[in-house]
């Protein structure tokens, strides 16, 4: 597949945004539910699974997801096995974290596991590389938005929505491209 690298500049012209971003109050951000379109799509964020296992996910994400088709993007699972390997299998609490996370992981449905297309982390590293910058985040932590980034327009690519916990950096790609299907909320 031949990557359109001009095109995702022109679509994310680093030119149009010279200064800082600020944050919006929660009021103008997607947290109602019942503004998801009927028979749209929802992809996680890792904080959604994490929020479930702990039991905080609110009542009305809950309920929402009931009704909708759930796509997994392989980068947010990734996230979450990620923690089978760091943490230390000689500790006692080890298992009892490991055992609800792998149980998770196993039980999902692989043809619903999508991943991001070429063209997506091209453009996630150009949004990422703009608001690293414009946010001042430090050379070592240039990557901070790369996956939030990634699961932002893979939802936008499979025609989903992006269902997350983290206002802040959403709210941010927002900003940079406010047509995008987000639904936001906070921990119950």
């Amino acid at each position: 597949m031949k990557s359109d690298v001009q095109s995702i500049i022109a679509r994310n012209d680093p030119g149009r945004w010279p200064r800082p971003l600020t944050h919006r109050p929660k009021a103008d951000l997607p947290f109602d539910p019942l503004q998801v379109p009927a028979g749209v799509a929802l992809l996680f964020d890792a904080t959604v699974y994490t929020d479930h296992l702990k039991g905080q996910l609110p009542t009305s994400i809950d309920n929402l997801m009931v009704s909708r088709t759930i796509l997994h993007s392989a980068l947010a699972l990734a996230e979450l096995a990620v923690t089978i390997g760091a943490l230390d299998p000689a500790d006692g609490r080890t298992q009892a974290t490991l055992i609800p996370i792998v149980e998770m992981l196993m039980r999902i449905n692989p043809s619903r596991i999508i991943t991001p297309s070429y063209q997506v982390w091209l453009e996630a590293a150009v949004m990422a590389g703009i608001l690293t910058r414009t946010q001042a985040i430090p050379k070592q932590d240039r990557r901070r938005f790369l996956n939030d980034t990634l699961l932002f327009l893979q939802a936008a690519e499979a025609g989903a929505v992006m269902v997350s916990r983290n206002s802040l950096d959403i709210d941010l790609l927002l900003q940079l491209k406010p047509e995008a299907g987000v639904l936001l909320y906070d921990r119950s």
